[in-house]
């Protein structure tokens, strides 16, 4: 049987016998989890773990697990390891061995982004007009063709002619198809990550299907999915504008006076962009170019050299006290097509 386990990470689908135990179960979940070991993990019946699973000497058949069910885990934050370097010339003779180490989920503390947060508290519903032609109810009423959309909604893409749907109307769509697939039932809690797919096309190695181990044996149980490779269908960024045609005007015009390329970071910040549904918009304000070797065909920097990284930290620090941050990166690839460099 199949069982289907969401953790942190995504979605894990593991593959068990009917006199299998939860211990068992548990040992073939480790290594997908990277889970130090097996009584590291934290099994529950529901997302908000109210129901643990910890018979683990009974087989997950009297438990009342079925095939296709689906199971929540989380790694005890005790047992995760620290991110601290073990090496031991990075505790030698410096005074680093003091360092306290590293505790939590991989010691990550990540701040999000203030649009992002508007943007998940928004329903994103695209409002539609009253059809005059099939539209036959009162002006307080509403039917299929007037209802509001989803921001994922392919048809209103196609007519508006965009090509990439944002990142936030790509999370509302995993989330809707997966109520439709009665995954959840629900809103998610907010520590708890959207259903991700985590794909894995590795050989099964323990398949049940009687026939010898990979390599000897493989079946259509056994073998990894085909892989296909397809466009992203969405963007994290929908668009950038730049404040001032100034900006950019003072990047080309090294390259007209010299012919040789130039790269440059993209300071600014990010809004809410009007043209996609949940879209989000990068807005330049400055162009910040390093210390580079330029040439006709390409240009030259050291980026692991403490000069380089010394003045981007010094310009991250003059643009955080200006509320601005890194937004991206931009390069000419240019070239003249007369003698007078035009």
């Amino acid at each position: 049987m199949l069982i289907r386990i969401r953790s942190p990470d995504g979605m894990h689908r593991i593959e068990a016998g009917l006199k299998d135990t939860l211990a068992q179960l548990l040992e073939r979940l480790a290594p997908v989890m990277n889970a130090p070991s097996p009584d590291a993990i934290v099994l529950t019946r529901d997302v908000k773990g109210q129901s643990i699973l910890a018979e683990f000497e009974k087989s997950i058949v009297s438990l009342g697990l079925k095939h296709g069910d689906m199971l929540f885990a989380s790694v005890a934050p005790s047992a995760r390891p620290s991110v601290e370097p073990t090496d031991a010339r990075a505790s030698a003779g410096d005074g680093s061995s003091n360092k306290p180490a590293a505790s939590g989920s991989l010691g990550l503390h990540v701040i999000q982004e203030d649009v992002d947060n508007q943007l998940e508290k928004d329903d994103g519903l695209i409002t539609r007009k009253r059809d005059t032609q099939f539209c036959k109810h009162g002006a307080n009423a509403m039917c299929e063709y007037c209802t509001p959309t989803e921001p994922f909604d392919a048809g209103y893409l196609a007519e508006n002619k965009i090509k990439h749907m944002s990142f936030h109307a790509h999370l509302r769509k995993i989330l809707s198809q997966s109520k439709i697939r009665g995954d959840i039932s629900g809103g998610l809690p907010a520590n708890i990550p959207l259903p991700l797919e985590d794909l894995d096309y590795r050989v099964k190695t323990h398949c049940l299907s009687g026939h010898a181990p990979w390599p000897e044996g493989i079946c259509t149980k056994c073998q990894p999915s085909a892989v296909t490779l397809q466009r992203q269908p969405f963007r994290m960024v929908d668009n950038v504008e730049f404040a001032s045609s100034a900006i950019i005007d003072r990047l080309l015009s090294f390259w007209r006076s010299t012919r040789c390329q130039r790269f440059g970071f993209l300071y600014g910040r990010y809004d809410r962009s009007p043209d996609v549904p949940l879209g989000i918009k990068a807005i330049v304000e400055a162009i910040y170019e390093p210390k580079q070797g330029w040439e006709e065909d390409g240009i030259k920097i050291d980026v692991e050299s403490e000069d380089f990284n010394s003045e981007v930290r010094r310009a991250d620090a003059v643009a955080g006290a200006c509320g601005l941050k890194v937004v991206g990166m931009i390069f000419t690839d240019l070239e003249a097509t007369n003698e007078s460099g035009r």
